[in-house]
């Protein structure tokens, strides 16, 4: 079995609050299309409010950059983004990824 990819995928904001405020509901929708997909695990805001981080399960970084460069944040040169690939070896009771153990 190939092993599960994992990225942490984190935006960093180019714009004033307000605009990217404008463009979030747009924004919601495309990650609400890809958590349906399976490809995005969980999201949120950075406490700092300077940007945000995925979690995604994706095959490429490539993959990946073709789906964000959909991203209404991308579109409107809200955001850009930065990808860190790993390969999980343990997992915990909230998250079930085919093929990493469960630590009990």
């Amino acid at each position: 079995m190939t092993p599960t990819t994992l990225f942490m995928v984190t935006s960093r904001y180019l714009k004033p609050q307000e605009e990217v405020a404008a463009v979030t509901p747009s924004h919601r929708e495309w990650l609400d299309q890809h958590y349906r997909s399976g490809l995005f695990l969980v999201s949120g805001r950075m406490v700092s409010g300077q940007g945000g981080v995925i979690l995604a399960k994706a095959e490429t970084q490539s993959e990946l950059e073709a789906i964000f460069a959909e991203d209404p944040f991308v579109l409107a040169g809200c955001s850009e983004y930065s990808y860190e690939a790993f390969r999980p070896v343990k997992r915990g009771k909230g998250i079930e990824i085919d093929g990493v153990p469960l630590v009990e």
